[in-house]
């Protein structure tokens, strides 16, 4: 053996970062003061970001002291979990691997003990934690069986998710706890979900979450939307750690030779490191004419070992950035004393660092070069090696890697199979996908592939499909269908026909709510069996994506309800209490509903409930119960990762019920909070249809025009509320009444309006009659002709059991085609607290009375309509009663200034945004206004707008 000098690698001094450092302590302060913190370490490979979080966690002793004795009853407890790059593993870890980690060090150290409930999910990775429970029998089913459908939900993630976050909270009660998961940037789909589940919901003080990551890959592995939902939380502090410089560079170099460099030393270091301290260390000790490639100069240190120890390292690098030394020993050529002393030259090299039960590269950026540095044939039989030692145990996605490296498609294809059930059976479903994606690619290089994994590839796109349908990767899903249906016949197997169509058809109504089609077509291939469970569940997912009311809907709702209480499938009796919810505006059947969904824990379905609860309370008048459903549940959705889907569909419904009470300011901070997370495009043009409609009754016709333009290829059941009810009234906003009434026209001979609900159907009617107002006598014959056909649309229109809502829409329609009843259309809005309506009431109702003589009367309503408008800020309403009012009185001698103020102030603005408009002070702004006031004889701005609208002074 070679003798050589073995030099200091790291420096024993820290240097250059005593800010980040206070920085942690402070958020440590935070977490136990405030409530639980995150803490965000960012920085390019080498910059030290681990060595940080080392320094901090050694200093732990010191920093209680300086966090203040008092706070801490026991030390601050740390565990950590990494991330693990591997290197066949398309650069992406396994799953929950930083959270396995974690959780074990928590249950085996006492840190946290099973409370009286149990743990039901985390018994299976931790028996210390209690009995593990038996699956369930849907789990129990063989996974090969194409007979039924798949119940298995995304339910039991959910559950999953709320036993850690209950664990790690359990243990954070008993003393101070820093979770620390490394290098965020190679975790997996399922890692990267629960980090953000537990960064959304810890509660316990005392707890800071902590992770490491590299921007420079933080696009390449999808840790972008994670980051950004993070960075908004409230007690999130982010450490983004840059180069060092030269002076810090030069403290460094001194603790690693043990002498202060010369000038020329520290100069070339300093050039040639760039301030990175991984490289700073590589050229502490480096020769003259070192290589100019990075690359070589980490490997100048490995390629420097004698070659029992290099190829130890090589053998090492080919199993990820850590290794166990059970595993080391079976694959190592040298064994006991002899292996011990090859690792022993390897950790006083600074290339391997004891962990726990085995060692890690003390860089991943090292590991990758001895990696990279082995010949093609080596690596191959490298993996090969770890293949074989892998083959007798369940370490499935790791052998799936290490054979697909060695070139072994047939044994990597099966263990990627086996690797995705494991995966499914955590609840893991992209990790699922990436695996069963694996088996796809690897099927035709592999031999008997069916009989091999015990499937054939029909059955991987169906469990595909199906994964995708829980990871919310809809597009993806829909690839995976359709590939599965183009392999399988549906006269051999038409019940696994129909359901992979119940899958695509799921995914694309959540993706352009036209999966009816698949639905109706899985139908004709299934039985006529009222026990037939699987039939069942299609009857409910076609019932749920028709038309709201539409006849086929509520036939399919209803016997999917006699299915679902004739075999007892509570997934199936939801989905048809849902529409005896709807048609019979039945609130019991959704409580039973819900009920059942809470007990099943199905957080999909639970979360569909309050949407159907959110349209009933909205038809019956009761907005603000609509609002708190709505927004009870979207929280509830956010918390389970679910915020784009259902949260978003529920923010629709609290925004659909805002705008009705008047609280547009809210509905608006709602809409722009859920279009910047980007949404599901359905739900995307629906909550984009409602920022348009608000424009349009804010009288900002610009914005109305662009956001209807971009739903205008929107789904035909959003298009029909939306485009069909705005468009109509856009066009007269823009003084074309004859256009109008000519898209009033497209939209009447849509065969599916007559299938909506009454608040969907009779508002298009209403846009109609207030076309046929604008339009007036000039076009006589017309109207009448028009007007006598809503009329009688409006009879049959969602007919049915009406709420208050429903009967307000219905006499004001009436009132609207026969200009009568406008006290009773008053009465009715101001029950329901819609001032938007009420004031068009008021309008059309002061109008009435001025026509027959009533000028007190007509003034009277007219006065309240135009303050209710100059509350809401509905300038085109604003207008329209000005102009009814009539010409003018005389304005109080307002000044040229104060006529611009008022102006302002019937927009709604403040005085500080009236100073901003006219570049004056808020001061002077308000001497304005209350001169204005005095002038007009008004005692509030709300008043003084009022006027303004009525004597056309606000412009």
């Amino acid at each position: 053996m070679v003798a050589f000098r073995v030099d200091r690698v790291a420096s024993p001094v820290y240097v250059g970062r005593d800010e980040a450092l206070e920085t942690l302590a402070a958020t440590m302060r935070t977490a136990i003061r405030d409530g639980p913190a995150v803490a965000l370490v960012a920085g390019e490979a080498g910059i030290g970001k681990t060595r940080l979080l080392t320094e901090f966690t050694r200093s732990l002793d010191e920093l209680n002291e300086r966090i203040e004795r008092s706070l801490l009853n026991e030390p601050v407890r740390v565990v950590e979990g990494a991330c693990t790059e591997f290197a066949s593993s398309g650069g992406e870890g396994f799953a929950y691997a930083p959270f396995v980690a974690v959780l074990r060090r928590l249950a085996k150290d006492g840190s946290a003990t099973a409370s009286a409930r149990g743990y039901r999910e985390l018994t299976r990775w931790f028996p210390e934690l209690g009995e593990p429970s038996a699956p369930d029998a849907r789990e129990r089913r063989p996974r090969t069986d194409p007979g039924g459908p798949h119940p298995h939900t995304d339910t039991g993630k959910h559950r999953l998710y709320e036993e850690v976050l209950a664990l790690i909270e359990e243990a954070a009660a008993r003393r101070p706890l820093m979770v620390i998961v490394e290098d965020l940037h190679w975790a997996d789909a399922a890692s990267r979900e629960l980090f953000a589940f537990l960064a959304r919901n810890l509660t316990q003080p005392g707890i800071l979450l902590v992770t490491t990551y590299r921007p420079d890959v933080t696009r390449i592995n999808h840790l972008g939307p994670l980051l950004t939902e993070l960075v908004r939380g409230p007690r999130t502090t982010t450490l983004r750690l840059p180069r060092l410089g030269r002076n810090d560079v030069g403290r460094q170099l001194a603790a690693i030779l043990g002498a202060v460099p010369d000038g020329p030393t520290l100069d070339h270091v300093y050039r040639r490191s760039d301030g990175n301290p991984l490289f700073v260390e590589a050229l502490a000790h480096a020769e003259e004419g070192t290589p100019d490639s990075l690359r070589e100069l980490l490997l100048q240190a490995p390629r420097a070992l004698p070659a029992p120890a290099r190829h130890l390292l090589g053998l090492a690098s080919a199993g990820g950035s850590r290794i166990t030394h059970r595993l080391l020993e079976e694959l190592a050529d040298e064994s006991g004393d002899g292996l011990d002393a090859l690792i022993r030259v390897l950790v006083d090299h600074g290339l391997l660092v004891p962990d726990g039960d085995g060692y890690m590269f003390r860089h991943a950026l090292i590991r990758h070069a001895v990696y990279e540095d082995l010949l093609p044939g080596e690596r191959a039989r490298l993996h090969a090696r770890y293949a074989e030692a892998l083959s007798t145990g369940d370490a499935y996605a790791e052998l799936a890697a290490h054979a697909a490296a060695a070139g072994d498609h047939a044994s990597a294809l099966v263990a990627a199979y086996r690797a995705a059930g494991q995966a499914r059976r955590s609840y893991a479903y992209q990790d699922q996908v990436q695996m069963l994606e694996r088996v796809i690619d690897w099927w035709d290089r592999t031999p008997d592939a069916g009989a091999r994994a015990g499937v054939d590839l029909g059955g991987v796109r169906t469990e595909a499909a199906e994964a995708c349908m829980f990871s919310g990767d809809y597009e993806r899903g829909v690839e995976h269908a359709t590939a599965g249906l183009a392999l399988l016949d549906e006269h051999r197997a038409p019940e696994r026909v129909a359901l992979l169509l119940e899958h695509r058809g799921r995914l694309l109504h959540r993706l352009n709510s036209i999966g009816t089609p698949d639905f109706e077509r899985a139908l004709r291939l299934l039985p006529d069996d009222p026990g037939d469970t699987q039939r069942g569940r299609v009857l409910g997912v076609l019932a749920m994506g028709l038309l709201p009311g539409s006849a086929t809907g509520q036939r399919a709702f209803d016997e999917a309800l006699r299915v679902g209480r004739r075999t007892g499938d509570a997934t199936v009796t939801v989905r048809g209490l849902l529409g005896r919810g709807a048609r019979h505006r039945d609130l019991d059947a959704l409580v039973e509903a819900s009920a059942l969904a809470e007990r099943l824990e199905g957080y999909d379905l639970l979360l569909t409930v309050p949407m159907y609860e959110a349209t009933l309370h909205t038809r019956d008048g009761e907005h603000r119960r609509a609002i708190d459903t709505a927004l009870a549940a979207a929280r509830r959705a956010r918390r389970f990762g679910l915020g784009l889907s259902r949260g978003a569909a529920l923010t629709s419904y609290a925004v659909r019920a805002l705008i009705l009470t008047g609280e547009w300011e809210r509905a608006t901070a709602l809409l722009d909070e859920a279009l910047t997370q980007s949404p599901p495009p359905v739900q995307d043009q629906v909550l984009r249809s409602m920022a348009g409609q608000l424009a349009l009754m804010r009288g900002d016709l610009r914005a109305a025009e662009a956001a209807l333009a971009e739903t205008e290829d929107a789904p035909h059941d959003v298009s029909m509320y939306h485009q069909y009810r705005w468009r109509p009234l856009l066009a007269l906003a823009q003084g074309d009444p004859e256009r109008a009434d000519r898209l009033l026209g497209r939209a009447l001979a849509d065969p599916g309006l007559a299938e909506l609900h009454g608040v969907d159907s009779l508002p298009v009617l209403i846009t109609g009659a207030l076309v046929q107002r604008a339009r007036g006598d000039a076009h006589g014959p017309a109207v009448t002709a028009r007007r006598t056909e809503l009329a009688a649309m409006g009879r049959v229109f969602g007919v049915g059991d009406d709420g208050a809502y429903d009967k307000a829409l219905r006499m004001f329609l009436l009132a609207l085609l026969d200009d009568t009843g406008w006290d009773e259309v008053v009465a009715a809005w101001r029950e329901l607290g819609q001032p938007y309506e009420l004031a068009q009431s008021l309008l059309c109702g002061g109008q009435a009375a001025l026509l027959v003589g009533d000028r007190d009367g007509g003034r009277t309503r007219l006065d309240e309509a135009a303050k209710l408008a100059a509350t809401l800020g509905a300038a085109s309403l604003a207008r329209e009663i000005a102009l009814a009012a009539g010409p003018a009185p005389d304005t109080g001698g307002l000044t040229p200034r104060q006529h611009d103020v008022l102006a302002l102030i019937a927009e709604g603005l403040s005085n500080r945004r009236i100073a901003e408009r006219l570049h004056i002070s808020p001061s002077t702004a308000g001497v304005h206004v209350s001169h204005i006031l005095a002038k007009l004889g008004a005692t509030t701005r709300t008043e003084a707008a009022a006027i303004a609208h009525r004597n056309g002074l606000a412009r």
